[in-house]
């Protein structure tokens, strides 16, 4: 039976997979983006096509796949091979203990609840009121299927023993978020009876939990209710349809960003697939990181009630900070995008590429509330601005809308900026140490040595010069120490022609140490990174610039060690260290001599 890792690694090309997490530029024959998983203005994060791996050289994280799926989905590794196994069409034996987790069987308990609520909303009966309602709301048959629409049956325990049926238990059940603990007694109870379910899938489309809206029109009832927080749903992490949107909001350069489920759908079933839903609540810190990683753009729909403004408006300030690039959607009909799209889908189309720039948006709202010509509008209006204006995170932003403002009520900038300062709350928050990983401080002859092994890796016919010139003595860090130890046994025992012989892959394959691997992955992409455009001449140029400073490096630390065990043979009178000494001390200043 064939590897199934091995088998997954065969149907998913790297770079596809990362392009769906984050955007890709094309660097030579490699791709480059910024790192995912630490704070950088550059781009240190690269993939090679070629050898199917993954390394940034800010934070030093890396891999193939696996490791990357498992880091930016904050999944074990059962829990990737299985996400992997589906997105390539590999089947897993169920027996094996490894994937058997409790993670994988509430995703089970999702996708099953998610496939019989749907079965339900097609054929069964009671579910007519539904229908009638979803065909009331305009929703289209394909719509219903593209969203895998449900409805769970007014009963307190239909869909439970369905589930039980299948082998799960109620504590199963009442873990994936679809059970709620009965008050009194023992037992649990269906969480969603007589309600319209619209599935909320993780990033990679698989259902996490749910949103049901009631069929009841008992003014009592919640209108929608909401899977609580479990163990794979955390609903400050999931944007609904992102699933489905992130292709189109980087082809579009945009995420346009709705309050409700039903505005989603609806913008998608008109043609606009960029689009995602918060489902009522506010735009998390979480969040933008996601979307940052698809757009930097955001258009924001306000609901045209007060309280999804204010709403929009708390995720606005966080992604201010982030320094996303917002805007705002002006609907010219109805208080949500669902009724405008429904009263013409075009206006919608045409509100999304006239939407506002955040801060002009807010200009414009103030001008209109407040008397700019009178002492006490400009004061109001300045109190509104210079709140917002500082949740900036760029400092050039906020300068330019500084002095727009200044302009706008004939105020001096200084003024203002000293406000500014003393705004509570103005000062732009950083972001929690936790969420910030530093990048790795390296030496300068760490650095060099680094570009040494990741030059003789990528271009194979510098390999005789390296291992003739330099000693893995001459490298002070164990770890490279360690590569280029085993390098030079591979040279010498396996290679007889090195323009022919050298075979990277079998190279890798002898490495016996998973950290050498580690690092020769991320040493060839290094390479990639720095030096895919140099001829062979320049390849060989840089290595003997780089081969010389690092034997510099090393004789100079020679000459400080022999100076110190000099003094200490001068303080006991040891003539003959001394003189021994001094030999050494001389022999390795010619060896400096001569390399100038």
């Amino acid at each position: 039976m064939p590897n199934p890792v091995d088998e997954i690694k065969v149907r998913i090309d790297i770079v596809d997979l990362i392009s769906e997490y984050i955007n890709l530029k094309q660097a030579g024959t490699n791709w480059r983006a910024l790192c995912p998983f630490h704070n950088e203005k550059s781009p240190s994060f690269m993939v090679s096509r070629d050898k199917q791996i993954w390394h940034c050289f800010g934070c030093s994280e890396g891999g193939d796949i696996f490791s990357f799926v498992q880091k930016i989905e904050g999944l074990d590794f059962p829990a990737a091979l299985r996400l992997l196994a589906q997105k390539a069409g590999v089947k897993l034996v169920a027996q094996d203990p490894q994937l058997v987790s409790q993670h994988n069987r509430l995703l089970d308990i999702c996708q099953l609840a998610t496939d019989f609520w749907h079965k339900v909303l097609l054929e069964l009966p009671q579910a007519l009121t539904a229908r009638k309602y979803l065909a009331e709301r305009r929703v289209k048959e394909e719509t219903i299927d593209e969203f895998k629409l449900g409805y769970a049956p007014e009963s307190w325990d239909t869909t439970l023993n369905f589930l039980k049926s299948r082998k799960y238990t109620e504590n199963e059940i009442f873990l994936a978020g679809l059970a709620v603990k009965k008050d009194r007694g023992e037992g649990f109870y269906d969480r969603f009876r007589d309600r319209i379910i619209f599935p909320i899938n993780s990033v990679v489309g698989n259902p996490v939990g749910f949103s049901a809206r009631t069929m009841k029109k008992d003014e009592k009832e919640a209108k929608y209710i909401n899977t609580p927080q479990t163990t794979i749903y955390n609903k400050s992490l999931i944007l609904y349809n992102l699933d489905k949107a992130k292709v189109e909001i980087k082809k579009q350069g945009v995420a346009v960003l709705v309050e409700g489920q039903m505005d989603a759908l609806t913008s998608f079933q008109a043609g606009v697939k960029n689009v995602v839903a918060t489902s009522g609540t506010a735009l998390t810190r979480d969040q933008i990181t996601i979307l940052k990683r698809y757009s930097d753009n955001l258009a924001i729909a306000f609901d045209t009630d007060a309280a999804g403004e204010s709403a929009s408006r708390r995720g606005i300030d966080l992604a201010l900070e982030q320094e996303m690039n917002v805007k705002v959607i002006t609907l010219p009909f109805g208080k949500d995008p669902d009724e405008c799209i429904k009263h013409n889908p075009q206006d919608w189309v045409e509100a999304i590429k006239g939407a506002k720039e955040i801060m002009v948006y807010y200009f414009d709202q103030v001008a209109k509330k407040f008397d700019l010509n009178s002492a006490g509008g400009k004061k109001k209006a300045a109190q509104v601005l210079l709140n917002v204006i500082a949740k900036l995170g760029n400092k050039i932003e906020q300068t330019h809308w500084l002095q727009k403002l200044a302009d706008r009520i004939n105020v001096s900038e200084q003024v203002l900026r000293d406000i500014l300062s003393t705004v509570a709350g103005g000062r732009v928050q950083s972001k929690p140490e936790a969420e910030l990983k530093p990048a790795v401080i390296k030496s300068r002859p760490y650095l060099l040595a680094e570009q040494a092994l990741a030059l003789g890796l990528k271009f194979n016919q510098q390999l005789p010069y390296l291992i003739d010139n330099l000693t893995v003595e001459m490298i002070a860090a164990l770890p490279l120490q360690q590569l280029y130890r085993e390098l030079i046994i591979y040279y010498t025992d396996d290679i007889t022609n090195i323009a022919d012989d050298f075979d990277y892959t079998r190279f890798k394959s002898k490495l016996i140490d998973k950290n050498s691997a580690s690092l020769a992955d991320s040493l060839v992409l290094l390479a990639e990174k720095d030096f895919f455009d140099f001829d062979s001449d320049s390849v060989r140029e840089e290595m003997i610039t780089i081969v010389n400073f690092l034997k510099r490096e090393y004789y100079s630390g020679q000459l400080q060690t022999i100076q110190n065990q000099i003094r200490q043979a001068e303080q006991t009178q040891n003539l003959d260290a001394i003189a021994t000494l001094s030999e050494e001390f001389n022999n390795i200043i010619s060896r400096l001599n001569l390399l100038g």
